[in-house]
């Protein structure tokens, strides 16, 4: 039992913080002068950013906290947290964030970043009490990002402090420590007289090194069993006679701290003069995790009152066995020492157990939830039956709550459960049970959402061998499939596709004809990604078949989805809208929001390509309503990204900045790493066009640096696209070419002959500044030839026109014009307005001013004689003809 109070309590399954306020008591405080003294002297230290209180159980580390958070002066605002429950750091740094008015990322990963950010834009005080329980035994962290976010803390610091309570040390530099130990002899005497205890005070104070936990549960024993003569010398007649000699034998000792082995003693004590309703609502109750109100602890004796059980209750508080709270409700909750001699002298709980699990599923709320505390019931029941080691019980209830998690964005607390099931598990070989191979998916599928491909690749590569090791041909298939899906985002098409492959071949062997549709789906995703319309739009035809033939209307609508997402990219809008209209009808016939909402968004980016940003913009917004409606994050963050990139292109920066901001937020806080990136270059783009060149460098340097960690090679190649861009607007032209030049060899290396093009033509605009005209041409040309290969026609135009104008300049007038008017009647059969041409603005203007009648016209020819070379105002005459003529046709 010793070594029991002397270990840390873990968390083996998932928790739940407790925040908010301490909620504890600072009646009877007394000295601790000398702690505070130092505590406060770190806290006005500029180079001090961590600060721990180290100690064994009982010390009063959480009390001193206490008193630290209610009257220490100079934090305007502070948080208190208590991870005794192995709270995830999400739900701590989400729950901070809120209290400090700040936007509310929710995954570690980003989560880190944004508190971090946080605390150092202001004088913060950040209380993390009970830090032990997220520690292994070898004294490394056990709950994700912790670490990170301590390391990234100490590195960089602020006016704010961090201040945690704990049993051991963590394994981390940059902690100023405190080790508390027990009251001076003083100290504890006042706090016995004031208690009313009578006797031997400093002597027993002496003995018992002060502990304060241990003098109060004596005090409060020797009040309550004798409330008219508390003496010392009762302590006899509570089993308690030989106390001193026990503590000062050093063979009953032996290794074990004196403290802890008179708390034993004592708690022996306290237990056995309780009453047997009062002890059997100790033991019941223990089994819950944090602090429990009178209805739940009459679920654990229901032929109890209620009345009755409170009362009991209160009684255990006054014996310093319980901790009452009174935040709005009476709630009560263990001291940790306590706790753990509790559960300790309960030995197995299975029918306690069981109860709260039947509590727990009589208030579990049922759908739509829209919050983590909406589902909180059923995390509790996963921990009781996570406890009882009936793992499969507990996969049962979180998958009653899987899709509501992802849709959320909640995809760290699923690493969390599910991680915590696969662990067990695999100690126990229980690799046939298809909810071990099921829970390896969910895993690799949260990792997948999280934007850390590689981990998703290697829990979907474990389900895979156990599918093939089962014989499990249709878990094969989907393990395939999933991995594809994670190459893909990876930019490794072409292994992508392999695997895509391998997934269809099985689902065409077991004839699974909707698996099929879906293998079908994903190859037609690779190979519009590899720029490869035409092969995109036949796999996807064929995915369409199928699921009409099988009835599948959704999939139906998720094919023309896609089949109007490719068409788009072949810049063929008007096809790709009569697709998604066709999606939409579907999704809105069969009642499927979430496909309601894509196929609404999918219309706002067929119509931004249009360059009818106006019609682009409404659809973003009933797309982002619908997400918000449903819950679904990553669809708000899609959704608020294509609004800033439709309000950069009309020149409206700030609102563009404002929805870049809010997608990178929402990206951040479900951990979408590759949607950050996109949010990051959409933020740098604004600012080149704002002529904030630095500023705008900077976000695609942070663009660039997430897509390397996630090993995302499309991603790297777009970043160093718009890095190669913002050097070129500051005339660091080989700085630009290097940049151009890296994003080119990517784009080949992933067989990216889309995005091979772009480069080309970035490389073309770089050397068109420099003046080195022919090999501006030679990189626009071969772009041209890239964007008729995959049938691109918007590409085509962009080469034409950046063709015509590198020949305006090196005086190739009539190659030129004929460029340029081959773009212009591109352009017009893809129905993209003047306005959202890309004309140099110059001459936009000159024709917008010649538009307004017959006299601009004659005007803009008389000041073009004047003012350009004979052959280059034939040159803008023709294109003024061009424009004009349905005008003069009155």
């Amino acid at each position: 039992m010793v070594e029991l109070i002397e270990s840390s309590t873990k968390a083996e399954s998932p928790g739940v913080l407790k925040a908010g306020n301490p909620g504890k008591s600072l009646a009877y405080w007394q000295g601790r002068t000398t702690e505070i003294e130092q505590i406060q002297q770190w806290l006005t230290d500029n180079n001090t950013f961590l600060i721990g209180i180290e100690g064994i159980g009982g010390t009063g580390k959480s009390t001193l906290a206490t008193k630290i958070y209610d009257e220490i002066a100079g934090f305007p605002k502070r948080f208190w947290a208590d991870v005794s429950n192995g709270a995830s750091f999400s739900d701590l740094a989400r729950q901070v964030l809120t209290q400090f008015g700040f936007p509310v990322p929710e995954k570690e990963v980003q989560l880190v970043e944004a508190l971090v950010r946080c605390l150092r834009s202001g004088q913060f005080l950040l209380i993390i009490d009970n830090l032990e329980s997220l520690l292994q035994p070898d004294r490394q962290w056990g709950s994700l990002f912790y670490g990170d976010f301590f390391q990234t803390w100490v590195e960089s610091g602020s006016n704010s402090k961090v201040l945690v309570t704990t049993r051991e040390r963590p394994e981390l530099k940059g902690f100023e420590w405190l080790l508390l130990k027990g009251l001076q002899v003083d100290e504890g005497v006042a706090l016995l007289t004031e208690l009313g205890i009578k006797g031997d005070l400093g002597e027993f104070v002496e003995l018992v090194d002060g502990h304060p936990l241990l003098l109060r549960l004596v005090a409060d024993l020797l009040k309550e069993e004798y409330s008219q003569d508390p003496d010392l010398s009762r302590l006899a007649d509570l089993g308690l006679g030989n106390l001193q000699q026990l503590l000062t034998d050093s063979q009953v000792v032996g290794i074990h701290r004196r403290e802890n082995v008179g708390m034993v003693l004592v708690l022996d004590a306290s237990f056995n003069r309780l009453s047997e309703l009062q002890k059997a609502l100790l033991l019941n109750i223990s089994v819950y995790r944090g602090a429990v109100d009178s209805a739940a602890a009459v679920a654990m004796l229901p032929e109890n009152a209620e009345p009755e059980i409170e009362g009991e209750l209160r009684n255990l508080v006054k014996r310093s066995l319980l901790v009452e709270k009174l935040n709005g409700k009476r709630r009560f909750e263990f001291q940790s020492v306590v706790l753990e001699y509790v559960r300790y002298k309960a030995g197995n709980q299975t029918q306690a157990h069981q109860r709260a699990i039947d509590y727990y599923r009589s208030i579990a709320k049922q759908p739509p939830w829209t919050t983590k505390d909406d589902v909180k019931e059923y995390l509790e029941i996963f921990d009781h039956f996570y406890q009882l080691k009936d793992y499969n019980s507990a996969f049962d209830n979180i998958w009653v709550c899987d899709d509501f998690l992802s849709l959320r964005g909640y995809y760290n607390d699923k690493v969390e459960l599910y991680g915590q099931l696969v662990s067990k598990w695999e100690g126990i070989g229980e690799r046939k049970n298809w909810k071990y191979n099921a829970s390896l998916t969910s895993l690799g599928n949260a990792y997948f959402s999280l934007g850390e491909y590689q981990r998703a690749i290697e829990f979907h590569q474990q389900s895979l061998e156990i599918s093939r090791e089962i014989g499990e041909r249709n878990g094969e298939a989907v393990s395939l499939g999933n991995l594809g899906n994670a190459y893909n985002s990876l930019g490794q098409y072409q292994q992508a596709i392999k695997f895509h492959q391998q997934s269809l071949e099985i689902k065409r062997e077991i004839g699974e004809r909707n698996g099929e549709g879906i293998s079908l789906g994903n190859l037609g995703s690779s190979y519009r990604s590899l720029g490869q319309y035409q092969q995109a739009i036949e796999f996807h035809q064929q995915s369409l078949e199928i699921f009409r033939e099988t009835g599948n209307r959704n999939g139906e609508g998720s094919s023309l989805n896609c089949l109007g997402n490719a068409y788009c990219s072949l810049g063929q809008y008007q096809q790709a809208i009569e697709f998604h209209q066709q999606s939409l009808e579907i999704f809105r016939e069969t009642g499927d929001r979430s496909g309601e909402g894509d196929s609404l968004h999918n219309f706002g980016s067929a119509y931004y390509c249009l360059g009818q940003y106006q019609q682009a913009i409404e659809f973003y917004h009933q797309s982002l309503e619908i997400c918000g409606e449903i819950g679904d994050r990553r669809g708000e963050g899609n959704s608020l990204h294509n609004l800033g990139g439709a309000y950069h292109v009309l020149g409206q920066y700030q609102q563009a900045i404002e929805f870049y901001h809010q997608s990178l937020e929402i990206c951040r806080e479900i951990g979408n790493r590759s949607g950050e990136g996109n949010s990051l270059i959409g933020l740098g783009n604004v600012y080149s066009s704002l002529r904030q060149y630095q500023q705008a460098i900077e976000f695609h340097q942070q663009s660039l640096k997430i897509t390397r960690e996630i090993g995302d090679r499309n991603g790297e190649g777009n970043s160093l696209i718009s890095l190669g861009n913002a050097y070129g607007s500051l005339k660091q032209y080989q700085q630009a070419i290097e940049f151009h030049q890296e994003s080119l060899e990517i784009k080949r290396e992933i067989a990216d002959r889309n995005g091979e093009g772009k480069s080309l033509i970035g490389l073309g605009n770089t050397y068109n500044l420099l003046g080195h005209h022919q090999q501006g041409i030679n990189f626009y040309q071969q772009s041209l030839e890239i964007f008729r290969e995959v049938g691109d026609r918007y590409g085509e135009g962009l080469s034409l026109m950046n063709l015509g104008n590198i020949y305006q300049r090196c005086g190739r007038i009539q190659e030129g014009f004929t460029a340029l008017y081959q773009a212009q009647q591109i352009f017009q059969e893809l129905g993209i307005p003047f306005e959202a041409m890309l004309y140099p603005q110059w001459l936009k203007s000159v024709i917008n001013f010649a538009q307004r009648g017959r006299l601009q016209f004659i005007l803009c020819v008389i000041f073009g004689l004047i003012a350009f070379p004979f052959a280059f105002i034939w040159l803008i005459l023709l294109l003024l003809w061009r424009l004009m003529r349905s005008q003069f046709k009155t």
